[in-house]
């Protein structure tokens, strides 16, 4: 009676267990034909996204012109040193690598890390503008670098120096403060805007729209090869700025101060009767192109510093002086 009840047992259990490979089957295969047909551009674009990393590229200001089309203020080729990294800790490894090459001190860092955490997937800004010298040691260092990411970007330049100043202000990297206020629309850690006079008052006329392209990485956050260029989106450059100054006049008045009222501090309007500014100056002044990439912490403080006068401050419209 065993022997006849043994092989029905057996062919019970292996219907049974049949059917658990069908179901398991079923279920495996249903979940193959969810990730990769019904989910498969969601799990593309994840893909894509661990791939590929956007590098965005800046726009150039437009120019500053004065009334007879002289340049203001215009823009020159200059370098960008960023910094891609999957992690913030391998970030870090990378920084302390490249201190090694060019010196960084504790702020620096620090900064660098808050714009990786605001844009985890976007290169992290180290330097914004770079001399060829500090380009060329970091290309020797190329492979103890992973991530680094090397790019000419417009840099603003003001062919008049100290002459224009005050008239037209100067450039920089947007502040946490400006961006919690919102006082420059589409603006991100890094984006370079206005800080005084004609560039601020006009960012949003000069500053025109940054670009974007993509790159393939590693596991490292270490660049690969140029993603699809049809992908690339061109910047757009901001609008030409025209002005009622007049420069040769305004370069005048500069050198009466340097040259015979050196020890004199104070500030001359020249306005036509219809209210148009020809010339606009404040003396003590300083060179906007100091600002240009970031200024040194040594030269802030000489600007900013009792004695020398206050060259940053703006005598020509804050100063309060009795009439005549």
């Amino acid at each position: 009676m065993n022997d006849g009840f043994a092989p029905h047992r057996v062919r019970q259990r292996a219907d049974a267990f049949r059917w658990v490979l069908l179901a398991a089957f079923v279920v495996l295969a249903g979940a193959f034909f969810r990730t990769q047909i019904l989910q498969h551009d969601q799990y593309r674009l994840r893909s894509e996204s661990n791939r590929l990393r956007a590098i965005p590229l800046a726009a150039p200001r437009g120019p500053i012109l004065d009334r007879n089309g002289l340049v203001i203020a215009d823009n020159v080729p200059g370098f960008t040193v960023k910094l891609l990294a999957p992690s913030e800790d391998s970030l870090r490894a990378v920084l302390t690598r490249l201190g090694e090459v060019v010196p960084l001190d504790s702020a620096d860092v620090d900064l660098v890390l808050r714009r990786f955490r605001s844009a985890r997937y976007q290169p992290a800004l180290v330097f914004n503008s770079s001399s060829f010298e500090v380009i060329s040691r970091l290309e020797e260092h190329r492979p103890s670098l992973p991530g680094l990411v090397i790019q000419t970007e417009p840099r603003r330049f003001y062919p008049a120096g100290r002459a224009v100043a005050h008239l037209v202000g100067y450039v920089g990297e947007v502040s946490e403060s400006d961006l919690d206020r919102e006082r420059f629309p589409g603006a991100r850690l890094g984006t370079i805007v206005g800080k005084e006079s004609l560039e601020a008052q006009y960012d949003s006329v000069v500053r025109g729209f940054d670009g974007m392209r993509y790159v393939e990485v590693n596991a490292r956050g270490a660049m690969v090869r140029e993603g699809d260029p049809s992908l690339a989106l061109t910047p757009s450059a901001g609008l030409p700025l025209t002005t009622t100054i007049d420069l040769p006049l305004q370069l005048y008045v500069d050198s009466l101060w340097a040259d015979s009222m050196r020890a004199w501090r104070g500030a001359l309007v020249a306005m036509t009767p219809k209210g148009e500014i020809l010339a606009l100056y404040s003396w003590p002044s300083f060179d906007p192109n100091d600002f240009v990439g970031g200024i040194s912490r040594d030269r802030y403080r000489e600007l900013t510093d009792e004695a020398s006068g206050l060259p940053l401050f703006n005598r020509a419209i804050k100063g309060a002086y009795p009439p005549a």
